[in-house]
């Protein structure tokens, strides 16, 4: 970022909030503590001006890198998807935390115009074996592809689960998108890319559960994932209020076919 940007930036820090996050992210060694909202804003404020000119510097801070993210999530939402994945792309090896991937690709709303585009954009992420590319790719299916229907309306998680909804395979096929089905296809493997890798497959996957619980039932009895990303999502499911107790207690009882 700009000098300017990163003199506000310095100003905003707050020690105490610093320190909270430092211990959420670790290894980030570099961090002022500036709070999302904050970031947030300013971003907000550089999209609306010649914000390319913030991409030219080099980031010093975990919070410029954040705000690079954020200034490409903003300004590029009423681009074209096609030109916007050339900054998308740019920005993605500077993702080495999970933060800065989710708070930025949680909101990076141009990818929800061109999802067949979206799809073909992230393959090559969740195949690199890069722990925090893969990250980028599962985060993305799981925000802007898996919770869609055929004509591209956002759905939303289910208010309550309970044992009959895990029956209703053939009505969630009818009001869900193409996508479901092909990111069960290309995460039904071993993930070998590091925790923060395993942790978002089990976080999709429970994110899954929860809007297509039916759907999602059948690919946990029958799959390949590895031993802690299929502990880690049944956990996931089991922590979420949506399914009853009933529903829980089932899950806590599946084991993975091998």
């Amino acid at each position: 970022m700009k000098e300017h940007t990163r003199s506000v930036l310095i100003g905003l820090s707050e020690e105490k909030y610093r320190k909270f996050s430092s211990a959420l992210t670790p290894g980030e060694e570099h961090m002022l503590g500036v709070r999302l909202p904050k970031l947030r804003e300013i971003a907000k404020e550089l999209a609306k001006g010649n914000w390319q000119e913030e991409l030219h510097c080099e980031d010093v801070y975990f919070e410029e890198t954040m705000l690079r993210g954020m200034v490409i999530g903003y300004a590029t939402a009423s681009m074209e998807e096609e030109d916007a994945l050339v900054y998308i792309k740019d920005f993605v090896p500077y993702v080495t935390n999970w933060s800065v991937c989710d708070s930025v690709f949680m909101k990076m709303d141009v990818l929800k115009k061109d999802r067949n585009l979206t799809w073909d954009f992230i393959l090559p992420y969740f195949n690199s074996g890069k722990e925090f590319s893969v990250r980028v790719a599962l985060i993305i299916m799981m925000q802007h592809l898996m919770k869609s229907d055929n004509a591209g309306k956002k759905l939303n998680r289910m208010r309550a689960i309970g044992m009959r909804q895990l029956q209703d395979v053939k009505g969630e096929r009818e009001r869900t998108g193409p996508y479901l089905e092909k990111i069960f296809a290309v995460i039904d493997r071993e993930f070998t890319e590091g925790y923060y890798a395993y942790m978002a497959a089990a976080w999709l996957i429970a994110e899954c559960f929860c809007c297509f619980p039916a759907l999602t039932n059948r690919f946990l009895t029958d799959c390949r994932l590895d031993d802690f990303t299929y502990r880690k999502a049944l956990q996931k499911i089991t922590e979420s209020k949506i399914p009853d107790e009933e529903v829980k207690d089932y899950i806590r009882s599946l084991k993975k076919h091998t």
